[in-house]
């Protein structure tokens, strides 16, 4: 069995990258590859593949397409479930003892942040702030994590990393836009949304749309990682005349190109991150303790 290999720090791979190897495909001076695990044993399965990476000195784990694919996809596999990769990513990061984690993710563009109805374009870049989930996946084997404890949601994500991927975000000028403070509706994976489905999630607030992002904030919490998360818009959210260039092949070359712009970003911030020296904030009012005393026994 292969052990897990200990990292403070993480990188979640998602659509936004998942058009090329990282960071073999990138021209991204500041990370090295040191090794490549198959995968890990997890109580949820095995896990998808990761790489052990070296930024600014330190080690850092790196999983693609949020831990859903065996080697990137290919014909014939099948992709986990968001929960199931979640939970299975979120064990390996507790048994490397990551504190601090970025994910990246494509989304569909509903709404400005700054500008609530104005469309946001694809190029535009979001650093999420809150989520919205209305459904929950079917789990026979919730995921607790080692210290069995339950957690708030009152601030999902964290401002440090935050402020990082926006910084690093503006200096990119291939991006159409850089909003702080966007809400992310995580919606069923497999389909797309309907028209009307967008305009009550916009009515609702949500800023952008997605299939991952609120399946890996409550298990990573769970965990003890800190989580931020970039948007990058692939495209318009159902309901209006624009989606996404002007031909079928659209979102495929969307896809081979945006790598080169946000996997740069993630690394630059997860540079600043390292080299800032911060240390996780203690956040005391965070997690609830003593709940696992319940049920009494004989209640």
């Amino acid at each position: 069995m292969t052990t897990v290999p200990s990292a403070n720090y993480a990188l979640i791979g998602g659509s936004g990258t998942w058009g090329a190897r990282f960071p073999e495909d990138l021209e991204m001076p500041n990370v090295e590859l040191i090794e490549l695990y198959e995968g890990f044993d997890t109580p949820y399965g095995r896990s998808a593949p990761f790489k052990l990476l070296r930024i600014a000195g330190q080690p850092v784990l790196r999983t693609a397409m949020h831990g859903m694919w065996d080697h990137g996809g290919g014909p014939g596999s099948r992709p986990r479930t968001p929960w199931l990769a979640a939970k299975q990513v979120g064990w390996i990061l507790e048994q490397a003892g990551v504190q601090w984690a970025m994910v990246e993710a494509s989304v569909g563009g509903i709404q400005r942040p700054d500008k609530p109805g104005e469309p946001l374009p694809p190029w535009s870049i979001t650093i999420n702030t809150d989520y919205m989930m209305f459904f929950r996946p079917e789990d026979d084997q919730p995921f607790f994590g080692g210290r069995k404890r339950s957690a708030r949601f009152k601030d999902p994500f964290c401002p440090i990393m935050s402020e990082h991927l926006y910084q690093a975000a503006k200096q990119e000028p291939k991006f159409a836009g850089v909003y702080k403070d966007a809400v992310y509706v995580c919606t069923a994976w497999g389909r797309f949304e309907t028209a009307k489905e967008i305009q009550v999630y916009a009515d609702m607030g949500a800023h952008v749309v997605g299939h991952t992002l609120a399946h890996e904030l409550p298990v990573f919490r769970k965990a003890g990682v800190r989580l931020a998360s970039v948007g990058i818009i692939s495209n318009h959210a159902e309901g209006r005349d624009e989606w996404v260039g002007d031909d079928a092949n659209a979102m495929a070359d969307f896809y081979s190109s945006c790598p080169h712009y946000l996997g740069p970003v993630m690394a630059n911030a997860m540079q600043q991150l390292i080299e800032s020296g911060a240390t996780p904030p203690e956040d005391a009012d965070i997690y609830l303790y003593g709940l696992g005393q319940f049920p009494v026994e004989g209640a």
